[in-house]
């Protein structure tokens, strides 16, 4: 890793962990908007939790969803006066997350969540658009 990557890394993990102590001691809403911006800082997690998992290109473009929900999981468990980085705590969701989503033998590191969205053609024709939708949905409070 260069000396730049290793800069960018190291800022990553710091903004990360202070988007994530400043959202536990705001309002609601403004704690949503960190969490919002902690998780499109770490969006390239799921990018190299498919990497690890040597997914293929179709794969990828299957599961990217189901990662960013799992990324989204990690960022409410996650606590950032813990010793514990981010980018380490996230991965075993994303990972789990992606396993789930195009039948890659389970990962057993966390208890499985069910998910009603997989069967839907929707999801499967524009998943990045709507997968962000979604988060958008989700962390602004309203479910849909």
């Amino acid at each position: 890793m260069g000396d730049e990557d290793e800069w960018a890394d190291h800022t990553r993990r710091v903004l990360t962990r202070d988007l994530l102590v400043r959202a536990a001691h705001a309002a609601s809403g403004e704690a949503r908007a960190l969490e919002f911006r902690a998780l499109h800082l770490n969006l390239p997690l799921v990018g190299e939790a498919a990497d690890r998992m040597g997914l293929s290109p179709e794969q990828r473009r299957i599961a990217e969803h189901a990662g960013l929900d799992g990324l989204h999981e990690a960022v409410h468990c996650y606590d950032p006066y813990s010793d514990l980085d981010f980018a380490e705590h996230a991965a075993p969701y994303v990972e789990r997350h992606l396993a789930e989503t195009v039948r890659v033998p389970r990962l057993d590191r966390l208890p499985a969540r069910r998910r009603s969205y997989r069967g839907s053609r929707a999801h499967q024709s524009h998943p990045v658009r709507l997968a962000v939708r979604r988060m958008a949905l989700v962390i602004a409070g309203s479910r849909g």
